[in-house]
């Protein structure tokens, strides 16, 4: 670089971008700098000025000075990339990273008559290098765990890529969906052409544009099983959920699948069965129901399968009330069922028809008697299973015997009447006994539906343990507890044993028990989502674990009741590592505390000292220096409050005091620390509320001072406070940049700040509006924000009275 004119040198390194400092080849004396030199450097102008370079910096001595003195030598720049150096920042020292030359320049007798030293800090890019290579490698591990589980898991799973949904990854399972078909590598369309005119495809492009996951249960779906297999109706259960990439939009879908087609044939089996017992009752009440006799069928535990409406009409029972029940249930006296009991057991045993006569009340007759024949009904293999019987009202052929005493011609005609009679009732026994068969027959096949359809649940029950997680059933109007062994386990009971929906709560922690039963209660009642998560101690390990439970409201289809289904997972681990967070916050907090009220009072000492001294910069670099320790110890507290909000000892002393009060004296201490800005009151009247004194005036003051940073100087902040019903409103409005309707969703959120280009010269945690939002939801109130990205934003919050 050669020499150019002194006023252009000065004007270039004013108003240069970067650091300069310009030093005298011979002496290496500073001779002129800038402001971003120093700002860079961390040293006040003075040390630098006049001074030998090495003075200054005595530091990077070793190993620059021998580089410096070459550049002077041999008239050849010297660079440095994103060097690491320790400088000064906020009056400690810090680890940076620098890119810097040694430029010579060149005067007219061609030798080195200055050295320029140009520096540029480069530690936010550096740093933002770093995380970006470590959130990149991080998403990749997780990436492959999940695919490792993906591979294992109990049910047909793929990762469709792209809006061309090319197959990604393909399970076991879910290619024994399609045997012989090469799936991998290839679109959807591709590789199951037959799905072309099927919703799916739509469905897939739904969820890839909005991103909302779809599920489908028992949908049909015509498809070939083979690639030059014949297409079959098949039926799935499925979930559709969308993946996203790193910039957070959807680059592919999820899909979980299970096969459902046995089920639903088996489903339809069972249906056609049952319809066609229905219709066999049917057929044999419009057989029997013609007849006055009375005819049944028991099983061999003497209950009732079967009554015929004449039957029922003489107990006064109806089919729901009498079928199933024994003789007493049915009102037989004691001796009456003995008896029939004792003739059960004989033509079981003797596998021949039993007859009798009998005498019983009738519901409307009054006493009346009967003659009744029992017969075996039996199984394919000749066994008894079951007794049937028919008994007719004799009554008044008893009557008519006693008058044939007297004439014999009229005993005659009876006899030929009870012949007939007798052939009648022979042949509705006859009747009986094949409809008895075919029954027999249809009960055969439900049994065995019944069985392949508990093998189908065994399936299912199988991949839930796989997943080991808990389910329950609760009956939203008897409470009745229904849960599987997992579930026991996790709240510490054996399998065996029986845990109930008041033993769950029981085991909920005292200080949570409340807000699950609350939250219980409004998801059966109102609908409302439920997943919360909460501590149990086992009931016989003692063992405290942390749970997170989720579950929906499916309302039965008899009106009646509501079933509350859902899952139980363990997620003790993670709230491990969040109070081992949690914890190191707080240590560190209480540490950092104890040397830094040593400092302030040292600062403070100082500036009383130095504020009459002959050097100005010495009293205010000491006021400067005590407004950093104050901002340093409002972190700090910050910290301490999050940490004891975590661990639940964030206590709340309310006491009576005037609103007004605490929020003039945060706008005077403000304006102290911030004269930058006007901030003007809008209400002036006294409102005593009761709340903690200190946590609402940390709250204010953490919302007046965030209109400060976030606002233009000189700019306007308007702080007041009304009445609302029974409530005081409290807002504090800026003219700063604003929010995005996405920030305002999470800005009271732990840890988040605002994601644009200020946030990046403004400190801060993202812990200040979480801790103001917990302190005021303790209070029972709400705080929310209004805003506009480039005009400003308002803060409320309102305290009960």
């Amino acid at each position: 670089m050669h020499l150019i004119k002194e006023e252009d040198l000065l004007t270039l390194v004013k108003t240069a971008p970067i650091g300069i400092c310009i030093l005298d080849a011979k002496t290496l004396v500073a001779e002129l700098l800038n402001d971003k030199y120093l700002e860079v450097a961390g040293k006040p102008r003075e040390r630098i000025i006049g001074h030998w370079y090495w003075d200054a910096f005595p530091e990077f001595r070793n190993p620059y000075q021998a580089i410096l003195e070459n550049v002077v030598k041999t008239g050849t720049p010297f660079h440095a990339d994103e060097v690491s150096m320790i400088l000064p920042r906020q009056g400690r020292p810090e680890p940076v990273f620098v890119t810097f030359v040694y430029a010579p320049v060149i005067a007219s007798t061609g030798r080195v008559s200055k050295v320029g030293v140009w520096i540029l800090e480069n530690t936010s890019e550096v740093h933002q290098r770093e995380k970006a290579l470590a959130a990149k490698l991080a998403i990749q591990r997780e990436r492959d765990q999940l695919q490792k589980f993906l591979m294992q898991a109990p049910a047909g799973i793929c990762i469709l890529g792209g809006k061309d949904f090319v197959y990604e990854l393909v399970n076991p399972l879910y290619q024994q969906l399609f045997p012989g078909r090469a799936l991998l590598g290839k679109s959807l369309l591709e590789a199951l052409p037959e799905i072309k005119n099927t919703p799916i495809i739509g469905i897939l492009q739904e969820v890839f544009r909005t991103g909302k996951p779809f599920e489908a249960i028992e949908l049909l779906v015509p498809l070939a099983r083979t690639p030059d297999g014949p297409v079959e109706d098949r039926y799935f259960n499925f979930i559709y959920q969308a993946r996203y990439n790193e910039q957070e939009q959807p680059d592919g879908i999820l899909v979980f699948v299970i096969e459902v087609t046995g089920m639903m044939v088996i489903q339809q089996q069972l249906r056609d069965a049952r319809e066609k017992a229905e219709q066999q009752k049917r057929v044999y009440e419009a057989i029997t129901s013609g007849t006055p006799d009375l005819m049944y069928v028991w099983d061999l535990d003497y209950r009732f399968t079967y009554a015929n409406s004449a039957l029922l009409t003489m107990w006064g029972k109806t089919w729901d009330t009498a079928i199933g029940k024994g003789l007493r249930e049915n009102g037989y006296e004691e001796w009456h069922a003995q008896m029939h009991e004792r003739e059960i057991d004989q033509v079981r045993a003797t596998k021949q028809p039993v007859r009798g006569e009998v005498s019983f009340p009738h519901a409307i007759l009054g006493r009346r008697i009967y003659d009744y024949i029992l017969i075996p009904v039996l199984s394919d293999t000749g066994e008894v299973e079951a007794v049937a019987g028919t008994t007719r009202d004799v009554t008044e052929r008893k009557k008519m015997e006693e008058a044939l005493a007297k004439s014999r011609d009229e005993l005659q005609s009876i006899n030929e009447e009870l012949a007939v009679t007798n052939e009648e009732q022979a042949a509705s026994n006859e009747e009986l006994i094949t409809i008895n068969e075919e029954l027999a027959r249809l009960n055969n096949r439900l049994a065995a539906a019944q069985l392949k359809i508990e093998e189908n649940q065994v399936a299912l029950r199988l991949a839930i343990e796989a997943a080991n997680i808990g389910t329950w059933y609760l009956h939203s109007a008897t409470r009745e507890l229904i849960v599987n062994d997992r579930l026991k386990e996790l709240f510490g009971y054996q399998p065996d044993e029986t845990l109930s929906f008041e033993q769950a709560l029981a085991q909920i922690s005292d200080e949570y028990r409340e807000m699950v039963a609350v939250k219980l209660e409004n998801a059966i009642s109102h609908g409302e989502d439920f997943d919360v998560v909460y501590p149990v101690t086992g009931l016989h390990d003692r063992r405290m674990r942390w749970l997170r439970a989720v579950g929906n409201l499916a309302p039965d289809p008899s009106g009646t009741f509501s079933a509350f289904t859902g899952v139980i997972m363990d997620v003790t681990e993670q709230k491990a590592d969040e109070q081992r967070k949690n914890d190191f916050i707080g240590m560190a907090s209480h540490e950092l505390k104890t040397p830094l009220t040593s400092l302030t009072a040292i600062i403070q000492v100082a500036h009383a000292k130095l504020k009459n001294s002959e050097d100005p910069f010495m009293a205010t670099a000491m006021h400067k220096a005590n407004v950093q320790v104050k901002r340093m110890a409002s972190m700090i507290n910050g910290f301490l409050n999050l940490s004891r909000l975590e661990s639940a000892r964030l206590v709340i002393d309310k006491s009576d005091f005037d609103l007004g009060e605490v929020v003039a004296d945060v706008i005077k201490e403000t304006e102290l620390t911030a004269p930058t800005h006007q901030i003007n009151l809008k209400n002036h009247d006294t409102i005593i509320v009761n709340a903690d004194h200190d946590k609402i005036t940390s709250v204010i003051t953490n919302l007046l001072s965030n209109a400060v940073k976030y606002s233009p100087k000189g700019t306007e902040i308007k702080v007041g406070y009304e009445l609302k019903g029974r409530k005081v409103l409290v807002s504090v409005s800026d003219q700063g940049m604003g929010l995005t309707e996405a920030d305002q969703q999470k800005v009271f959120d732990r840890y988040y700040r605002a994601e644009n280009t200020q946030m990046h010269f403004t400190s801060g945690f993202g812990i200040g509006l979480y801790l103001s939002a917990e302190i005021i939801n303790r209070h029972n109130g709400s705080i929310w924000v209004e805003s506009e990205p480039g005009k400003g934003s308002t803060f409320y919050f309102t305290l009960p009275l």
